[in-house]
Parts: C-alpha cells; structure tokens; sequence
C-alpha cells in the first residue's frame, strides 16, 4: 500500500507508524510515512521526509508510546487516549488505528491526534463504566468519611484490587527536605511483607527523583512485560535493582500534580497486564481526585498547625490552650481524673530585649520551649504568649504531677540556664480546670515576685 500518498489525504496531523514484530530497540518503531501538519508538529517540516526514521527522531521516546502502538498492531483494535502532554504544556488526544501488515513482519497503524493548551472536561469522561464506577465510589467515599487516613486506605485498597496487583501505594514528596511520606499503602495478604522504612531512606529519594524523567513528557510509567522492566535497567541500574529486588514485574504510577505542582504519586505492583488498557483509565482518572484531595487535606493540615501552633518554638499556641481547657471542662469523666496546670514566665526577657536586642529575646524563648518539650515528654507544652509558658498534664497521678513540677523548678537557672517563674495547682475531684488555671497562675505571679525581691535589677515591667 502507498501510505505516502495515503497520509497525505488526511487532513489532520497524521503520520503512519510502522512495528517490526518481535524486534527491540529504537529501530522497532519507526515512522514510514508522514503528513505535513506531522512534520510541523514536530518541527521537521523543513526537513526532507526520509521515511522508516526511529519514531524517537520526532518525539522523545516513550515506553507508553511503544506499548500503545504494539497494542494496536498486535490486536488490530483501534487504540485512544486522552493524556496530558507535559512536554509539550498540552493535553493530546490521540487515536491509533490499525492497517494491514505487510509480508515483512510489520504492522502498520495510522497515528493521529489534536493538540490543545487545556484539558476537555468532556472527553475526560469518555470513559468505561468500570473506570466510571470505580471513580465516583472514590468520590463518595472521600464525602462520607471525616476520618482522611482510613477513607485514603480503603480507596488504596478498592484501587489494588481492581488493578489486581500485589500492593498499591501512595506517597508524597518534599522537595526542599528530599523525603518520602509514605501517605497509604495495601497489599495482598500472601505478599511478601514491605519493609515500609525503605520508603523514608535518602536511597529511595533519589529513585523517586528520576521518574519525572522516565516519562519524558508522558503522564505515567507503565511497565507490563519483562522486556519493559529490562529497559529501566539501562536508564536507572538502581531503581532496577529496587524493582528485581522487592519482585516487581509489573508497574503502573501516575503523578498526583496540581497544575504545575508534583507533589507525589501512586503506584500498584505487579497487576494483572491484561487488563492494561483499564488499569491506565482507572488510575489516571483516580489520580486526579486523588491530587485534589490530598492537596486539600495537606491544607487543612497547614491551616490548622498555623491556628494551633506558635511559629516561633513549634509548641501549642494559646488558641489550642483554649480549646484543650474548655475541652477538659466539658469532659465528664476528666472530672473525677487527676488534671493539673504548670505555670511558666520566663525571668529577665525584658532585659535580653533592651540590651541584647529582640533576636536574642526569641532566642531565650526557644531555648526555654525546647527545655520544656524534653522534661515534659508526654504531656502538652504551649505558649501562651510573649515570655509565658503553660503545661497541661491530664490523666496524671498526684506524685508524678509533684514530682514534674520540682524537676521544671529544679531547671530554673540551672548551670546559667534560663530562668523562670513557676506555679502550680491540681486537682482530682470536681474538677474545674478554670479554678486550676487561676490557681496556678497566681503561684506563678507569687514566685515571679520573690525572684524580683532577689534580683531587683532585672526588674524592668514599668520601667
């Protein structure tokens, strides 16, 4: 068949792909014949045509390229995607469409495709019921439940069977620290146990930074056959050896991105490869409620460490003091239970700040902060504000409360340390945390003026 002049009939960016069956390597694939909006697609419109180049002449070479036009021409099915093209800052929709073979060996498809800046939120739907199904049960699901981690973990699971996989994750990267956050992972009760540490290990960063350049443009990574497997080998040895090692034949991963934003992705291992064509639908249509979730719940995080937590020493701010008391108030049963506050002011801060200057100041805040967290281990730190510190101990026995409160008073000054004012109360009937925190804020104001008879000098509140 004369497909020069038959690529020149269509009126659309076309080009027809040859594949040589059983064969390997850049040469397999190649473009027997191409139209002009082809070739100023690719900007080779200048070029003479030479025809049966390697397709990687054109457009960088893609393992998910290669295995969509082997589908083709080994299954003489027509083959569609709808992918975002993230080398190109385009979305494509592209259609392969099987031809006769030739008496050589190769199989021939017709390649076409449409370009455009933004994603089509209706060809994005044009999808399988299955996939369709799978992806609105992922919406419910995330509607229905408060609590994020189980309702993640159970999305993980529904996403690994349907992939038919040994295990199913989902992890998010950190850039600036480079480290893993192992967020989900579910796996077939017969599978090998994962050792789950490898996730948080530098090794295993340095992995995960080279899979934006495996797809090389594409969305995803797929790896279906041995043959595909192999071919890592020669781009990353040590990802191969991760893979062989932990007994991977088989991989899907989609990125979790926010428009230009990656910030993880989700993976199954070892899936059923006939059922390939699904599984990519089922995956990237996931990934996409996926990404906008896990976003929004690493929001609502962030939202609520700045509303709980001072910036300054990383310890409870007043705001989660507040509402810890009126918790603990309310709460019946924390009634009749041992409850205690420790009051804290920090000496001479007023001092540090006129003559050493405010960093100094803040520098004494966090040392005192940091003090606090390692004598009080277990029991809640806050600040609550300027040079004033407040621990609540809940549930505590009266004798470990004493002896908390002697071991923070014992520290006060301690070997040139810092040195603070300190007050307690407690209470294990009737409790009124309001009566408590009075009470043990008076103690302080008791003990911070003998500190002041002591040391008249550092005195400077009205001065």
């Amino acid at each position: 068949m004369d497909y020069a002049k038959m690529i020149d009939s269509v009126q659309g960016v076309a080009c027809i792909v040859s594949v040589r069956k059983g064969a390997e390597g850049e040469a397999a694939i190649t473009i027997a014949a191409a139209n002009k909006r082809y070739l100023a697609s690719v900007n080779k419109v200048d070029e003479e045509f030479v025809p049966n180049r390697p397709y990687s002449y054109y457009i960088a070479q893609d393992p998910n390229f290669d295995a969509l036009a082997r589908g083709c021409v080994s299954t003489h099915k027509i083959a569609h995607q709808y992918v975002n093209a993230e080398l190109y800052d385009s979305w494509l929709d592209l259609y392969m469409i099987p031809l006769e073979d030739d008496k050589d060996g190769n199989g021939y498809c017709l390649f076409t495709y449409e370009m455009t800046p933004k994603s089509d939120s209706e060809k994005m739907v044009d999808i399988s019921a299955a996939t369709a199904f799978s992806v609105l049960k992922t919406c419910i699901k995330f509607r229905e439940n408060e609590d994020f981690k189980a309702t993640l973990d159970s999305i993980v699971k529904d996403i690994r069977m349907q992939c038919e996989s040994d295990g199913c994750a989902l992890i998010l990267t950190d850039i600036v620290k480079r480290k893993i956050d192992l967020l989900s992972f579910d796996s077939r009760d017969i599978y090998a146990p994962v050792d789950e540490d490898v996730f948080f290990k530098p090794e295993f960063y340095n992995i995960v930074e080279t899979w934006h350049d495996f797809m090389a443009g594409s969305n995803c990574i797929i790896i279906s056959n041995e043959k595909e497997l192999k071919s890592i080998e020669e781009k990353s040895p040590d990802w191969y050896k991760s893979l062989k090692y932990s007994g991977v034949r088989t991989m899907v991963l989609y990125p979790l991105r926010i428009k230009d934003n990656l910030y993880g992705y989700i993976f199954a291992t070892n899936f059923n490869a006939d059922k390939t064509p699904f599984i990519r639908e089922l995956m990237e249509l996931n990934s996409y409620v996926l990404s906008a979730e896990t976003e929004n719940y690493r929001m609502r995080q962030q939202l609520e460490m700045l509303s709980t937590t001072d910036l300054l020493t990383g310890v409870m701010n007043r705001n989660a003091m507040n509402s810890r008391v009126f918790q603990l108030n309310d709460d019946e049963a924390a009634r009749g239970r041992g409850v205690g506050a420790i009051f804290i002011d920090v000496n001479g801060l007023k001092v540090v700040n006129d003559t050493k200057g405010h960093r100094a100041g803040d520098k004494l805040i966090m040392s005192v902060a940091e003090t606090l967290r390692d004598i009080c281990r277990g029991k809640e730190v806050y600040r609550a504000g300027g040079d004033e510190f407040v621990i609540i101990a809940a549930d505590t026995p009266r004798e470990e409360f004493d002896s908390l409160f002697d071991k923070l008073k014992s520290y006060s000054g301690k070997d040139g340390g810092p040195s603070f004012a300190i007050g307690a109360a407690y209470e294990d009937k009737n409790v009124s945390m309001k009566r408590i925190m009075k009470a043990a804020d008076a103690e302080m104001y008791k003990d911070k003026a003998e500190y002041y008879k002591a040391h008249p000098d550092a005195d400077r509140r009205n001065k």
